[in-house]
């Protein structure tokens, strides 16, 4: 009896014990995610200044996940989970990224506007810093926001040149090089300003006009790439509601896994040449 009682007990307490260990594992897991996801993701919509509580999005992330991992399972099997819980935890960064990204080609589009209006107030006999306080009072945002961060780190004793190197990397625009050069250079050898200010707004305002022809000659190249990527997905599912026994051995068996994997690569590949072709740098 002793020997039939321990036996019996031996494999419960080692389901017991790996139990626990994935459960600190997966604890472990969430909490640096956690970390990574407030940090990362806070730092980036503060900078973009979207007003909202990470830690609030962070939740809604994990409840988002479960309740789509749990609904793709239910209906389409373990591969579905596992695409729908890729898809749920990397959407939030998605997210993010474009809003970064938007708000850079705002900044980018409103930039030659601003740099002809600081060289007007250059040229009316204004200071540098006169000028950047109009461009921070005048112009839209997110330009206005930008340099109200410039302005409120030089009254505070911080060098121009240090506040606008931040603004570079802030934005991430590489036209802001050219306008910090010039800055600096005015402010330690001397020289017109107001006319390196014009001619580079004027550069940049033709350079946004062949990126804007690039993009509309583009834009069937990138709409076929949309319709290449969903093409199979709709096709799959087509065929899925005429054919649900046959289909449904892609997401059971596992030489149906194998095909799904091939076929995720192959869209990769397909949507990555298709962004090298239509994406062109001016």
């Amino acid at each position: 009896m002793y020997s039939l009682s321990n036996t019996m007990f031996a494999p419960v307490a080692c389901t017991g014990i790996a139990a626990a260990i994935l459960a600190a594992v997966v604890a472990r897991a969430v909490l640096s995610y956690q970390r990574s996801f407030i940090a990362t993701i806070g730092a980036s919509l503060k900078q973009s200044f979207v007003l909202t509580n990470p830690r609030a999005m962070f939740l809604w992330s994990i409840a988002l996940t479960v309740v789509s991992g749990s609904a793709a399972f239910a209906a389409a099997g373990p591969v579905a989970c596992v695409v729908a819980i890729i898809a749920s935890l990397t959407g939030p960064w998605l997210i993010a990224r474009r809003i970064a990204e938007r708000r850079r080609k705002q900044f980018v589009y409103q930039l030659p506007d601003a740099l002809l209006a600081l060289g007007a107030a250059l040229r009316a006999g204004s200071t540098l810093t006169r000028g950047l306080e109009l461009m921070a009072s005048r112009q839209p945002a997110p330009l206005c926001q930008e340099f109200s961060i410039v302005l409120a780190e030089q009254r505070i004793g911080r060098p121009l040149a240090e506040s606008l190197d931040d603004l570079r990397r802030r934005v991430g625009a590489p036209e802001l090089d050219l306008m910090n050069t010039a800055m600096n250079v005015s402010r330690r050898v001397g020289g017109n300003l107001a006319d390196t200010l014009e001619s580079l707004a004027r550069t940049l305002q033709e350079k946004a006009h062949v990126e804007g022809k690039i993009d509309a000659l583009t834009s069937m190249g990138r709409a076929q790439g949309w319709v290449v990527g969903l093409l199979p997905i709709f096709i799959g599912l087509v065929l899925y509601q005429q054919q649900p026994e046959r289909m449904s051995l892609l997401f059971t068996q596992w030489y149906g896994w194998i095909v799904l994997v091939i076929i995720a690569g192959m869209m990769a590949l397909a949507a990555w040449l298709i962004r090298k072709i239509v994406r062109i740098d001016v």
